[in-house]
């Protein structure tokens, strides 16, 4: 089949040409879809375990594995030898492209569905509008974006974006913690994914939901502020000795969960004919609850035995 591009795309740059079998450092490879780069992955573990064996190319603990059992989801697969990780790149190809099965329950199936509905709905009313106008609500300059980036200026806006902000940071850093554990016990283990889950759906879901409804300010009329994911610095490990590691995350878990407990309140109408759009009711007094029962759960098991 020839593949032709579209009649007005100009293409960056040439795509890089395929590694040859001599080559021994990476380099940019090009990929026709993300089944083919998953499908270059397996073949790679292929020739590493018939190489080196996989006792040597599967050395990483098994206890960091995210299980179906730890985190209460039946479909994860852990990845300890070849078998496991052909299954979990299997997993990922027909999740995400279907490429060998129905194509309609992955996601590219179910996306398409969405935007079938979405032409639908236009055509029966063109004034639908299924998604609020929200813009990036960047707390500071990001240090990875040379680009200047508007910032919200209504404080209430502000201090809600911060908030989602530092409940982001602090669910990464339990994340990393998890996944690069040293001697953790499996109470301490079960308390790491429980507080990623907790914060998840209990913390960056309603502030994100209410930081949507809120207005970034005067120099961007109409438009909502949308969450960031903002990082401030590039994320990496923390140390490897534990007792340091639970330290830090304790301290970030006190910080987060006094943010949340001062989280502001979105004030009424103050005599304008239009009042600021409003977060859902009651979303502030859910957050305090719910950083305390995931960041307490982390300060708890972190103190010193």
């Amino acid at each position: 089949m020839e593949r032709v591009d579209a009649a007005e795309f100009v293409p960056a740059a040439p795509p890089p040409d395929p590694a040859a079998g001599a080559e021994v450092m990476p380099r940019p490879q090009g990929f026709l879809t993300a089944g083919h780069l998953y499908r270059g992955i397996e073949q790679g573990l292929d020739d590493l375990a018939s190489r080196l064996g996989e006792s040597v190319l599967f050395v990483g603990e098994p206890r960091a594995q995210a299980t179906p059992d730890r985190f209460r989801w039946p479909q994860l697969i852990a990845v300890t030898d070849l078998v496991s990780a052909r299954a979990a790149l299997d997993e990922i190809i027909e999740q995400g492209e279907g490429a060998r099965g129905d194509w309609q329950p992955a996601h590219y199936g179910r996306f398409f569905g969405i935007w079938n509905e979405y032409q639908k709905l236009r055509e029966q009313d063109p004034s639908f509008e299924p998604a609020r106008p929200v813009i990036p609500a960047f707390t500071q300059q990001p240090f990875d974006i040379d680009q200047p980036q508007p910032q919200p200026t209504e404080p209430v806006t502000r201090e809600v974006a911060e908030l989602f902000n530092l409940g982001y940071e602090v669910l990464l850093q339990v994340l990393t913690r998890f996944f690069t554990h040293t001697d953790e016990s499996d109470e301490q283990l079960d308390v790491l994914v429980h507080a990623a889950f907790g914060i998840m759906g209990g913390v960056l879901k309603p502030s994100g939901n209410a930081l949507t409804r809120l207005p970034v300010g005067a120099d961007n009329p109409g438009c909502t502020a949308g969450p960031a994911f903002q990082m401030f610095y590039q994320m990496g490990n923390f140390v490897p000795w534990r007792e340091a590691a639970w330290v830090l995350l304790s301290e970030r878990a006190a910080v987060l969960s006094g943010s949340a407990r001062d989280a502001p309140r979105v004030p009424g109408s103050s005599g304008r004919s239009a009042p600021p759009p409003r977060p859902p009711r009651g979303w502030q007094n859910s957050l305090p609850g719910m950083y305390r029962m995931t960041c307490g759960r982390l300060e708890a098991t972190a103190r010193p035995r």
